[in-house]
């Protein structure tokens, strides 16, 4: 943004899941035999092109994680394979056959602390869509002796419903499916349980009010759990969001309990009350501000306020003119992403909206729908800028600037943190992805120019690109 100099600021007015006891002196399976790889496809290209894109991106995420030891005694260092961390083999075979083959660099740091004996706290910071939810996923699997009754001995607590399905379903359920008995429920609203009823399962994954209630009515008896995983932990520990209930939930666990802090952010301030809540703790942190956007996103800002009918009718045009594949549009209100979603639908582009007042159960299906590709356009407030990860969204478009509301002064400011994990939504796991912001109005463009100037002093990290769709089919690719 180089070329836009701000004018002078004005103020702005689920039921348990069961998978297939583990037995760990289980021998390890033996490899196949090698065959003769046929000839590659487009998709096995695709595979292979993604997987040197992650190798490429590991270890430039490698070189700038900076690690604090609690104990400055202590040798533990990092591990280049799996095969090295002692894992048991129903849990090694779990990783493989998710298609991880290698640690990311955020595994390859955190793994040995996460799994280390006795077990030590961790506060760990990687940029989106580096590995982080499966590291901590393994450290839960890893803790958890599976028994009958099952008894409640990890607990995950991340921010939104959305985020709690996702883990599960992608992460827990996949890496566990070899260890019989393990069990498993959602901590989400909808979910019900009488006082004094037990969740009936080894590992939570809920939402902050959610595992507050169970664990007052006594379904989760914090005295059994070994593990308490924040995920999002910025927004957990943030003053504004969840900070209350996280501080209620770590009182509630007992001095033994290993504590597992991962987030891509970390603000100097929630990591301060970070490091005060979860005591001695390793870290594992991004070395600066400028490091935490993935250069696999090419990011646009466009002067919609130069093109007829503004932002509303270029999002239109670019939506008829362009072939676009799985895209996000962030809006900051409930009311514009609903106007936002009846327009598009109406000109024959079928998109999903979802927000804080869709049910549950709708909320659901939009997920799952645009999970498996049945749906192209999602239309979303800030519910779904953090952590949920879909393969193949090649495109995000901040419709409007992620922006902060100073509860005290009531001055809106850039809200860097929700820019970050926004188009993070991106470039997941190596592949390529492209981030487009629609600048309407000089409020905007200071709001992007500050962005810009927090994550790339002095330099331009963001590109203006005209506004005309078939200038913008030249500069990107988005299917």
């Amino acid at each position: 943004m180089a070329s836009f100099v701000p004018p002078p600021a004005q103020p702005v007015p689920v039921a348990p899941v069961v998978a297939p006891v583990v037995d760990p002196n289980a021998a390890a399976q033996p490899m196949p035999a090698a065959v003769v790889a046929p000839p590659p496809n487009s998709a096995d290209l695709t595979a292979k092109l993604q997987k040197l894109a992650l190798e490429r991106q590991s270890a430039q995420v490698a070189d700038r994680l900076k690690i604090v030891q609690a104990n400055p005694n202590s040798h533990l260092t990092s591990m280049t394979s799996f095969q090295e961390m002692n894992l048991p083999p129903l849990l090694l075979s779990g990783i493989f056959g998710m298609g991880f083959d290698k640690p990311s660099a955020i595994q390859a740091y955190s793994l040995p602390r996460i799994l280390a004996t006795p077990p030590m706290n961790l506060i760990a910071q990687a940029q989106s869509g580096s590995g982080k939810t499966a590291a901590f996923v393994l450290g839960m699997l890893y803790r958890v002796v599976v028994d009958e009754p099952a008894t409640c001995q990890a607990v995950c607590v991340t921010p939104t419903r959305e985020l709690a399905v996702q883990i599960v379903q992608n992460c827990l359920a996949p890496m566990s499916a070899n260890i019989e008995g393990i069990r498993m429920r959602m901590g989400v609203s909808g979910e019900m349980i009488s006082r004094g009823e037990g969740v009936g399962a080894h590992i939570v994954v809920g939402t902050p009010g959610k595992v507050c209630d169970w664990l007052k009515k006594r379904s989760i008896n914090p005295t059994t759990v070994k593990v308490l995983v924040l995920d999002e932990a910025d927004e957990m520990c943030n003053e504004s969001s969840h900070r209350t209930n996280s501080l209620l939930i770590k009182k509630a666990m007992p001095p033994t309990c290993q504590c597992l802090f991962f987030s891509a952010t970390f603000p100097k301030e929630v990591l301060d009350f970070a490091e005060k809540l979860v005591g001695q703790a390793d870290k594992i942190l991004i070395s600066s501000d400028e490091e935490l956007v993935l250069d696999v996103i090419k990011q646009l800002w466009i002067d919609t306020g130069t093109y007829q009918g503004g932002k509303r009718q270029f999002l239109e045009d670019m939506y008829s003119f362009l072939e676009i594949g799985q895209s996000i549009v962030f809006v900051e209100t409930r009311k514009e992403a609903d106007e936002v979603t009846q327009i598009l639908n109406a000109k024959g582009y079928p998109c999903s909206v979802l927000h804080g007042k869709v049910e549950n159960e709708e909320r659901d299906r939009l997920m799952e729908s645009f999970r498996v590709g049945q749906t192209k356009v999602l239309i979303t407030t800030n519910v779904l800028a953090r952590g949920v990860d879909i393969d193949n969204v090649c495109l995000v478009v901040n419709y409007d600037m992620p922006r902060q509301r100073n509860q005290e002064t009531g001055v809106w400011s850039p809200d860097f943190e929700t820019y970050l994990h926004r188009i993070g939504r991106t470039g997941r796991f190596g592949r390529k992805g492209t981030a487009i912001n629609l600048v309407q109005d000089d409020n905007a463009k200071r709001t992007l120019a500050e962005i810009e100037q927090h994550f790339a002093p002095g330099k331009e990290m963001i590109a203006q690109c005209e506004a005309d769709v078939e200038a913008l089919a030249d500069k990107v690719e988005l299917s």
